[in-house]
């Protein structure tokens, strides 16, 4: 028996019998996290929360408002240094009049950052607006001395639907931004009238007018004016905003989570190619009025877009949602394994099915006993949960095969005989 069988077999033993539950991610208690000095933090969190190491066992905070201001310290709930405002509104007449919210930063080494804010205009000519209704959009600036200063470059996101004259809130904001280092771009994660657009950036450094967004499944619209699909889980009653997306390490999976419009609370989903999301799932529920549990943000103890297996959740909760004023709780969160998919077949071979329960990242390749590749049905595919069936009769003769299943899940193979 050559040495690729042994290994087949090998994992056959250790991953056949493991069937985890489906993933579930739980909340524990909450505490909430302190004011370091920061003027905006009554009203705060308001959108994604930017969280990430400098080095040196220092981490920077962004207090996205209004205003927004950077403070560091040695972890979440010990921000000692304020920095002080380093981002505010634009002019009069500008697409961020009404503020500007730092909401996705990336340090791309000591000096050179990256920045992609929420911007709001409050102007409706003829209208006074003391309620600050805003017309959303989203766009990038950067940072060439560590984030104390900022440089805006314009608008990256705008919606397809005009401004309309009298106050009305709309536009393409409530958004965060990801890197996929593995496809070497920049993904944001937009409001779209009914649900959650997704737009993406080739550029090193994610620019104005390098944007698209996915609409009818291409990235082919543009940016600035462009249409966008909302992506299936954030549709109908589930439709919301304010997403954050965090890479989890150890299933090799991306979390999404936002709060929804109708005060149900926070969701969230998955996803292994950050395009086809499984179902969303609530994971907060709402405590009822006239209390709300909106801005959620994920976190791990030094990023709040990667975690080596620590997560947990940063949001807002107003005690009366009548007042601006909220509470900044951050809670940890339970992480529980995915399904791993079945491979379902016969004593004869002649029914044959990959079930799978979760939407997996799947790849499926058939061996004979001299450990030859038979046939591939699947690579690095993924895959929504359902029932695919495989046919296995039309690739094997007499003598043993194996099956050999590689998914986010973990590894299977099974032995076939067939005859």
């Amino acid at each position: 028996m050559n040495r690729l069988v042994q290994k087949l077999i090998l994992l056959l033993t250790l991953f056949i019998s493991s069937l985890a539950k489906a993933q579930l991610l739980t909340v524990s208690a909450p505490q909430q996290v302190p004011n370091p000095g920061v003027p905006i933090y009554p009203g705060f969190p308001d959108g994604h929360i930017t969280y990430k190491s400098l080095g040196n066992n220092q981490y920077f905070h962004v207090w996205a408002g209004y205003d927004s201001y950077i403070t560091s310290g040695t972890d979440i709930l010990h921000q000692d240094s304020i920095w002080g405002c380093v981002l505010t509104k634009g002019p009069q007449g500008s697409y961020d009049n009404g503020g500007a919210w730092l909401y996705s930063v990336f340090n791309l080494d000591s000096n050179h950052w990256i920045g992609f804010y929420h911007a709001e205009d409050h102007e409706f000519p003829g209208y006074e607006n003391l309620q600050k209704i805003a017309w959303k959009s989203a766009a990038q600036c950067e940072s060439f001395d560590g984030g104390k200063t900022w440089v805006k470059n314009g608008q990256i996101l705008t919606s397809w639907l005009e401004k309309p004259n009298a106050p009305e809130w709309g536009g393409t904001g409530d958004f965060s931004v990801v890197r996929d280092s593995l496809n070497n771009r920049w993904l944001a994660y937009y409001v779209c009238p009914d649900g959650i657009g997704v737009a993406q950036s080739l550029d090193a450094y994610g620019k104005p007018g390098s944007w698209f967004k996915l609409y009818k499944d291409i990235f082919c619209e543009p940016g600035i004016g462009g249409k966008g699909s909302s992506l299936s889980f954030s549709k109908g009653k589930k439709a919301g905003g304010n997403p954050s997306i965090m890479y989890f390490k150890p299933l090799k999976t991306w979390f999404l989570v936002y709060h929804d419009w109708n005060d149900e609370g926070i969701y969230y989903s998955y996803s292994f190619d950050l395009i086809h999301w499984a179902e969303a799932s609530l994971l907060i529920e709402n405590p009822g009025k006239p209390k709300r549990t909106w801005y959620p943000t994920l976190m791990s103890s030094s990023s709040d877009s990667y975690s080596n297996g620590d997560l947990f959740l940063a949001f807002a909760q107003w005690d009366d949602i009548s007042f601006p004023y909220r509470n900044y709780f951050i809670a940890p969160v339970n992480v529980q394994g995915l399904t791993l998919p079945i491979i379902d077949l016969d004593a004869s071979i002649t029914s044959s099915a990959l079930v799978l329960t979760d939407t997996s990242c799947i790849s499926l390749i058939l061996y004979d006993s001299e450990g030859k590749n038979t046939h591939t049905f699947y690579q690095d595919q993924t895959l929504p949960s359902g029932k695919y069936e495989l046919e296995l009769h039309k690739y094997t003769s007499k003598g043993f095969y194996y099956l050999h299943l590689i998914s986010n899940q973990g590894t299977q193979t099974r032995t076939i005989l067939a005859y």
